[in-house]
C-alpha cells in the first residue's frame, strides 16, 4: 500500500464527492482566463506574430508549416480598451500586470496556447507567463451575471470560475466561439 503525504491526502479528501474539471489557467493583463484542458492541443514557445495584431487583436504566425490565426484574447473578449489607457499608465502598472502583452505583442517571448474547437480548427493565444493546469469543482463554474454581460458586451466567455481559496475569478473561455469565423467582406449588392 502506498503511503500518502499529508498534502496529497488533503487534496484527495477535498476532491472526493465533487465533480471536477481540469482547466488551463493563464493571465492576460489584469484578468485571468481558463480553457477546458481538452481544448488545448499544445503549448509551444511563441513565434513571431505578423499582421495587424496590435490594432485589431488578431495576427498570423506559422505553425507546423501552415498559417495560424493568433488572437489577443483580452482584446477579443473586452474590446479595444488600449485607447483608453496611455502606454505610460500601463508602464506604471507593469509589475502588477503583464503589460508586455500590450506593449510588445510582436515579441517572441512567452508561450502560444494552440487551442482547438470541436471541428479541430486551431487558433493561437499568446501569453507571457507559463499557463498552469488546475482542477476546479464543477460547482465553482457559474454563468456570467446577465447585467455584467450586457454592460461590458463580453464575448467568447461561457462562464466564470469562482474559487473559494482566495484565487481571482477566472473567465472560462468557449473554444467553439473563439474559432467562429466572421465574413471579412460585406455581402455584395
Amino acid at each position: 500500500m502506498a503511503i500518502l503525504s499529508p498534502s496529497k491526502a488533503r487534496r484527495l479528501r477535498t476532491h472526493r464527492g465533487k465533480t471536477t474539471q481540469q482547466v488551463i489557467v493563464f493571465q492576460m493583463q489584469r484578468d485571468w482566463f481558463a480553457l477546458p484542458i481538452f481544448a488545448v492541443k499544445k503549448v509551444v514557445p511563441k513565434s513571431e506574430i505578423q499582421g495587424n495584431y496590435y490594432s485589431s487583436g488578431a495576427g498570423l504566425t506559422i505553425y507546423e508549416g501552415r498559417e495560424l490565426l493568433i488572437l489577443d484574447i483580452h482584446y477579443q473578449v473586452f474590446g479595444n480598451r488600449r485607447n483608453q489607457t496611455s502606454s505610460s499608465d500601463l508602464l506604471a502598472d507593469a509589475p502588477a500586470l503583464e503589460s508586455a502583452e500590450s506593449l510588445d505583442s510582436l515579441s517572441t517571448e512567452g508561450y502560444l496556447l494552440i487551442v482547438r474547437n470541436r471541428q479541430e480548427e486551431l487558433v493561437g493565444l499568446p501569453v507571457i507567463s507559463s499557463p498552469t493546469v488546475r482542477r476546479v469543482a464543477q460547482s465553482d463554474i457559474v454563468p456570467l451575471p446577465p447585467n455584467y454581460a450586457a454592460r461590458v458586451n463580453i464575448q467568447f466567455v461561457s462562464g466564470l470560475i469562482v474559487q473559494t481559496d482566495g484565487h481571482p475569478i477566472l473567465f472560462l473561455l468557449n473554444p467553439d466561439q473563439l474559432l467562429h469565423t466572421q465574413p471579412l467582406l460585406p455581402p455584395s449588392f
